[in-house]
């Protein structure tokens, strides 16, 4: 699902309060654009290098050998990458609500 405008500023405040004062995400310029519905797993614009982010924060890492961890990331190619992981996702969920309504 694409971000509503208004929610945008507080997923970014949480996006960035998920990485450490070292990250080199830190002094990029990041948009949150889209969220998976019922997850927190976001669609990251870096428009510092132009490249699309999954920031999934259901699984985290340890950053550097600290005890601090920050959210599984999986940096995309291009438009194409991220246009086929959402057609997955979608293809998932359709066929989870017909087995759901097949079983009633």
């Amino acid at each position: 699902m694409m971000i509503p405008t208004e929610y945008i500023d507080s997923f970014l405040a949480d996006i960035r309060r998920a990485l450490p004062r070292d990250h080199p995400l830190r002094g990029h310029e990041l948009f949150p654009g889209i969220k998976m519905a019922r997850r927190l797993i976001f669609i990251v614009d870096d428009d510092t290098t132009g490249e699309r982010i999954r920031m999934d924060f259901e699984h985290g890492e340890r950053w550097r050998k600290t005890r601090f961890k920050v959210p599984a990331m999986q940096v995309f190619k291009d438009d194409s990458e991220v246009a086929a992981m959402i057609e997955r996702d979608h293809l998932a969920e359709l066929a989870a609500w017909r087995a759901a309504v097949a079983d009633e």
